[in-house]
């Protein structure tokens, strides 16, 4: 098994996240029951490369799709807040952090050469590594589910999903969930550390993560310009990536291209030697030569007709050679025709931007949408980076003019 690199995201969940702003910048905390309903078998969600037929699948480590996680979550923020009042402490924001959602993601190409069973051992391991550094660093973090993905990309990127609630204590020994105290760059730090490390330990050649205070100030340079696309809206991410792999194709198209015209004249060359050569078989069965008038002598020398027979040996050899030659180039025009093919993962990509775009383009011509925002839909289609033109102000003068008011302005 070759060394690779395994992604650990996370995600913050809230039974009612807020929809308030810290220093111009929305709270990255997503719902319980958003977050649960994609990651239990209903999987309910935007993403295009989820395949329902395949989610019987699914493998559940902790918990089941049929748990009410909600409710779970809220009997155990209930609980905590029971212990508070005895303290005199008030109860947890409703809008606080309950819980973690961490997705533990192999690479896609590492899956593709995994059957089934390997596949499940090795999220196994995975996912005992990370319970084990959970558990070292807070260990009253509870794991409440953790299931394995096997219904995306056909079924060949399996992947798993866990929901864990970030319990721990104040100086008091009250218990509290403090995502803000505990779930911080110090815990990515000792995951990014400890986990390559543990799944060495078990036999896995899991590539060290990249830590940012380990970083070179190049490094970090590169790493703040990678983070731009971090915050891009799902839709303009998958568009920008989309150009770059057509960009990608158009040039791996020129090379194709090149390699098939070289390719096309070494395969004419190769059959007009075929053409060219007779076998020593051939040769052997040719006409004598003519014979002097007594019969009993050739016209041609003797030294000459071997010299004709060794040069059929030779020619023999060539052929072969050129056969397996020939083969080669067949093995080649096949890799090539191969290179042609998008990754799953692309196809899927662009499947999903052009049911976007279909989307868009309906919407453009719908009459019960103002003429002004079908306006804008069309120029969206044509290219213009809305946010950066007027483009937001004209949506909401139209609301204005429409009668429609925005959560935000109430």
């Amino acid at each position: 098994m070759q060394n690779f690199h395994v992604g650990l995201p996370c995600l913050k969940l809230s039974l009612s996240p807020s929809n308030q702003k810290h220093h111009g910048k929305a709270a990255r905390t997503c719902s319980v029951k958003d977050a649960w309903s994609e990651m239990n078998d209903d999987r309910r969600g935007r993403d295009k490369t989820i395949d329902h037929s395949l989610t019987e699948d699914n493998v559940w480590l902790c918990g089941d799709t049929n748990m009410d996680m909600v409710g779970t979550i809220q009997a155990e923020i209930d609980k905590i807040n029971e212990i508070r009042a005895g303290y005199g402490k008030r109860k947890m924001r409703i809008d606080s952090v309950s819980a973690i959602e961490l997705i533990q993601k192999p690479p896609m190409e590492l899956m593709e050469t995994l059957n089934r069973n390997e596949q499940i051992k090795l999220l196994k391991a995975s996912d005992e590594v990370v319970e084990s550094i959970l558990h070292d660093w807070q260990p009253e973090w509870k794991t409440l589910a953790t299931v394995i993905h096997f219904d995306e990309f056909g079924g060949k990127a399996g992947h798993p999903h866990k929901i864990f609630m970030p319990i721990s204590r104040d100086e008091d020994g009250c218990p509290v969930l403090n995502a803000k105290r505990d779930f911080n760059l110090k815990f990515f730090t000792f995951m990014n550390r400890e986990y390559p490390s543990r799944m060495r330990e078990k036999g896995y050649p899991v590539l060290d993560c990249q830590i940012y205070e380990d970083m070179s100030e190049e490094q970090r340079i590169e790493h703040e310009e990678k983070k731009k696309d971090y915050g891009l809206e799902g839709y303009e991410y998958k568009r920008k990536k989309a150009e770059e792999q057509e960009a990608k194709i158009e040039s791996n198209e020129r090379i194709i291209e090149n390699q098939e015209e070289l390719l096309s004249r070494q395969k004419e060359e190769s059959k007009e030697l075929q053409v060219q050569i007779l076998s020593k078989k051939q040769v052997l069965e040719l006409k004598e030569p003519s014979k002097t008038l007594d019969g009993q002598h050739y016209k041609v020398p003797v030294a000459e007709y071997k010299n004709v027979l060794a040069t059929a040996e030779q020619a023999d050899k060539i052929k072969r050679d050129y056969k397996k030659r020939e083969a080669a180039l067949d093995k080649r025009e096949a890799d090539i025709e191969s290179k042609r093919r998008l990754p799953i993962k692309e196809r899927m990509e662009l499947a999903a931007l052009n049911v976007l775009k279909d989307s868009i383009v309906w919407l453009s011509k719908q009459e019960l949408v103002p003429a002004s925002i079908r306006r804008l839909l069309q120029r969206a289609l044509g290219g213009e980076d809305l946010s950066k033109t007027m483009g937001v102000e004209v949506i909401k003068t139209t609301l204005a003019r429409e009668g429609v008011v925005s959560n935000q302005d109430r």
